[in-house]
């Protein structure tokens, strides 16, 4: 496929001369603040660091020369890109992109003002830190599913353009970011297709915002339009809405940087904002009315603009529950303001990079955070990171500790957690859309997913993802039952289903905390914040309940604790308590838990204690007004109740 035609003029970096006239009137009325905020960082002192590069003021600078028509913002970008040659060659992650893109900028927005000379050392020292960023593998070859190349390819895309044929090995640069970004945009389809994203909700901000920045650089340098082409983007507005809480931030799951405040984030809201104005999406609409304290010397503010008629539409008409398929996520909500955000995950590709090893795990949040996915990203491949935050005694799912068993992850040994096992071969990522697909990577299964005004039912297989000599079974059935035990609450019927393979193991239900909870014979409460959790494990009949955290013992893994090295800033999680619910007894080999998780406002009288029976080939779970049966195929059992639900189960 021929390479497609970079314009002919300049500029043709995120615009068009025929772009300046809209972009010249919004700096005099809509973006007038931005303006006078760009204006305002412009005339800042150049960095008297040497070392510092200044990349932000040059862009800024650039922008105004084509705002105003001012010779000496022009003078003084390319006085700050010339400085800039003098630092060595870098490919870091966040530094390189950084550069490169400044360098785009003032090459094509200040082109008619440069020299012959002065183009040609800007134009190599910017394709000279381009190839730095394949030499160290932050463009790493034959990766196009997850990883640094999302951040890096906006820049070389940019440099590219900017560079068109005026330089020897811009064509060779354009050629492969194009390349590689069809190979990047069928995996990011693929999984927002399916109504979900292959990394966590905050690295989604990490991921996802960078498409408004490829799509204009095609739109505006190589004639594309991919805003046409890749409208799956828009199916980032679910997954984000889904898993928003009442404290601004998002569901945990996989390593959780943390971008709060999130409404003071351009990253997301340069997403939003590309969506509501491209699509006239209006849930788009509802999200970018919710951002602030964005700061208005972002350049890109101009080129991303919602701010035109369209119409605005909150969540509120949404259902309440909602499943994802292809990360294998089912969320339920309360409300859309501070009621419950329950969650469940089985996701059917292993992925390794950023995702954890937490297949049929539950989190819950309800004014508070109540059964949690526990630890902190302190840094890739920490003690902490490798031993206890990415496995599965972290997380609210299900471990099985055999002492004959060895986790190897990579090159490294790793602490035995009972958890869930990690794939080292073919590699220890997928990396390409056929690897996502592949049995190679198959990781958890949704067996079942279905909904309704009430509740919402979920069977998740999560067989596969332990190791067959200690483990043949493992489902899980959840049911979300919305309004209980009070209006915008939702309680949790929780069956594991597990099969070992030999006598002598004993499988452990797992429940995180941030406090230490109170628990007697069979229940656990958990209180923070507003919210309140009360756990009851209603089977097996002779159980044990272990409560293992507090000081020195908040991240146990076999015998040793694993600290977080550093804590970083923002709100998260850590967790420092957590309840192991057990068979009394390492009796046979099929086990069997039935648990009820009902969150309820702190102030709330605590609620009825639950029962189980089983009869006509049901379980039923009965709480005060409310009767849950969970009946096999072809099973009827009457239910008795002001409430009632009956829940076919997955086989």
């Amino acid at each position: 496929m021929p390479t497609p035609k970079v314009s002919e003029t300049h500029p043709r970096v995120f615009l068009n001369a025929s772009d300046l006239p809209l972009h010249r009137l919004r700096a005099e009325t809509t973006h007038r603040a931005e303006f006078e905020a760009l204006a305002k960082a412009a005339r800042e002192p150049f960095p008297s660091d040497p070392k510092e590069d200044g990349a932000g003021q040059m862009t800024r600078l650039a922008f105004l020369y084509l705002l105003t028509e001012d010779r000496t913002h022009a003078e003084g970008a390319i006085q700050l890109a010339e400085r800039l040659t003098g630092l060595p060659i870098s490919g870091d992650y966040f530094a390189a992109p950084r550069r490169i893109r400044a360098l785009a900028c003032v090459y094509d927005w200040c082109h008619a003002l440069l020299t012959p000379l002065q183009r040609h050392f800007l134009g190599h020292y910017m394709l000279a830190n381009t190839h730095y960023c394949y030499a160290n593998g932050e463009i790493y070859l034959g990766n196009y599913l997850a990883g640094h190349e999302v951040n890096m390819l906006p820049s070389t895309l940019a440099a590219a353009i900017a560079l068109g044929d005026e330089l020897p090995g811009a064509r060779a640069i354009l050629d492969d970011t194009l390349d590689r970004l069809g190979k990047m945009f069928a995996c990011y389809k693929h999984f927002l297709d399916g109504g979900g994203y292959s990394q966590s909700y905050s690295y989604t901000a990490a991921y996802i915002p960078e498409m408004p920045v490829y799509f204009l650089l095609a739109e505006k340098g190589l004639g594309l339009d991919w805003w046409a082409e890749h409208d799956w983007i828009c199916q980032v507005l679910p997954w984000w809405t889904y898993a928003l809480r009442s404290d601004e931030t998002f569901l945990r799951y996989g390593d959780y940087f943390c971008s709060h405040p999130l409404f003071g984030n351009w990253g997301y809201a340069r997403c939003f904002a590309a969506i509501a104005s491209r699509y006239r999406d209006p849930l788009a609409k509802w999200w970018i009315e919710k951002f602030h304290d964005i700061k208005n010397s972002e350049v890109e503010q101009f080129f991303y603009d919602a701010r035109e008629p369209i119409p605005t539409q909150a969540p509120d008409v949404l259902p309440r529950t909602r499943q994802f398929p292809s990360m294998g996520v089912a969320v339920a909500r309360g409300d859309w303001k501070d009621g419950t955000v329950a969650a469940y995950k089985c996701s059917p590709v292993y992925l390794h990079n950023h995702c954890h090893r937490d297949q049929n795990q539950l989190t819950v949040f309800h004014k508070g955070d109540l059964a949690i996915d526990s630890g902190v990203y302190d840094g890739y491949e920490t003690p902490h990171w490798l031993n206890y935050y990415i496995r599965t005694i972290a997380h609210n799912t299900v471990v099985v500790h055999d002492p004959q068993e060895t986790f190897v992850s990579r090159h490294w040994t790793l602490a035995n957690d009972g958890g869930q096992r990690f794939i080292n071969k073919p590699d220890w990522a997928p990396r390409t859309l056929d690897d996502a697909k592949s049995e190679a990577f198959r990781d958890g299964t949704i067996r079942a997913y279905r909904e309704d005004a009430e509740h919402s039912y979920v069977c998740g297989d999560a067989s596969n993802c332990y190791n067959p000599s200690k483990l043949k079974k493992f489902l899980r059935h959840v049911v979300f039952v919305l309004d209980w035990p009070h209006p915008a609450a939702v309680s949790l019927v929780v069956l594991d289903e597990i099969e070992l393979a030999r006598e002598g193991l004993l499988p452990r239900v797992l429940l995180h905390s941030t406090n230490e909870p109170a628990t007697d014979e069979r229940r656990v409460v958990i209180a923070q914040g507003g919210g309140r959790l009360t756990a009851t494990f209603l089977e097996p009949q002779a159980l044990k309940l272990e409560k293992i955290g507090g000081a020195g013992k908040e991240f146990w893994v076999d015998g040793q604790n694993y600290p977080v090295t550093k804590m970083p800033a923002g709100p998260h999680t850590p967790g420092a308590w957590r309840v192991e619910a057990s068979p009394a007894q390492a009796q046979g080999t099929a086990f069997r838990f039935v648990t009820l998780l009902v969150p309820a406002d702190a102030d709330k009288p605590a609620e009825p204690v639950p029962t189980l029976e089983e009869r006509d080939g049901a379980l039923i779970v009965t709480q005060g007004d409310l009767s849950v049966g969970l009946l096999r195929k072809g099973a009827h059992a009457a239910l008795k109740g002001k409430r009632t639900l009956s829940v076919e189960l997955a086989g």
